[in-house]
Order: C-alpha cells, then structure tokens, then sequence
C-alpha cells in the first residue's frame, strides 16, 4: 500500500515538474478583416491572413494539419493579428481608402489559387504571399522569420531555414 502512495506521488511530481515545458495550446482568434486589421493598426502587429473557401480541400488539412500545431497556435496567438477571408461571402473589404469584395481583394495581392496565406506587417503593408498548403513544421519558422523581419534584412527564407537566425 504504502509502495502504491510512493509511486502515485512521483507520478504526480514528475508531471508537475513536465507540464511547463510542455507546449500547450493558446486559441486562436480569427477575426474578419476589417475587424482584425483595426486592431492590427492599434497594436501595431503584423497580420496574417489566410484566404480560404469551404469547398477547398487543401484549405481543410491546412486548418486540421497546420493550424491545429500547439506551436503555431502559440505563435499565431502571441505575435500576430490573424483574419480569414472566406471566398464564398461578398463580405465588404476596406483597405487603404478603398472597398473590395473578397475576389477584388485576393486579386490585388496576387492571390491565384487556394489557400493562399499572406502576410502583412506592422504597419499594414503587404510583405507577401504564400500559396498552397505548408506543413506545420514550416509553418512554425515561416512565422518566426516574418515576425524578426528578416526579409528587411536581404535574409532569404532558404537563408533563414539553415541556422534560424536572420544576422548575415
């Protein structure tokens, strides 16, 4: 009996002791884009920006696959404003003066197939695009080269993915 105390105690010291480095999942909020680039704007945050349709199956293992990673959540979460466009509505996009429905929108920046993830910065201005699906494991140091600006530093993403570190 007293065996049996023993071990349910270092069981429990153990996972009291494991549970802080363990990577645990933050939500997410997505917001839509007028909401999510007001707030972008206040915080000064880079925005990310995942166009989508419910049709798209590639759309679908990026969300269950990519999306779901408790390390992008993190991320996603923490350093970023994240918005969804969805390709079916005609929700009305204000950006920079002007209004777009979703296809006006995704065409201006270069949206040519789904999912496309684009990425803005701090101040609103587009950095990029990114087409297809991307795995999580990617995913997770893409964020981490946009949110260190390295493509302000002439650092390639190809650069970036050898040492992680965005100093030449």
């Amino acid at each position: 009996m007293r065996f049996k105390k023993v071990l349910i105690g270092c069981i429990l010291l153990i996972f009291t002791v494991s549970i802080p480095g363990m990577l645990i999942a933050e939500d997410v909020t997505w917001y839509s884009f007028n909401e999510g680039f007001k707030i972008a704007s206040q915080k000064k945050k880079p925005v990310i920006i995942d166009f989508y349709a419910d049709w798209c199956m590639w759309c679908k293992v990026m969300e269950e696959k990519t999306f779901t990673d408790p390390r992008v959540q993190k991320k996603l979460a923490r350093d970023y404003v994240a918005i969804r466009i969805d390709m079916q509505k005609n929700e009305s996009i204000v950006y920079d003066g002007k209004t777009y429905v979703p296809q006006q929108f995704s065409g201006m920046l270069g949206v040519e197939g789904l999912p496309t993830i684009v990425f803005m910065d701090k101040n609103g201005k587009f950095v990029t695009r990114i087409p297809g699906f991307v795995k999580a494991e990617i995913f997770n140091v893409l964020l981490n080269y946009m949110k260190e600006e390295c493509y302000t530093k002439q650092v390639t993403f190809k650069e970036y993915m050898k040492d992680k570190d965005c100093k030449k």
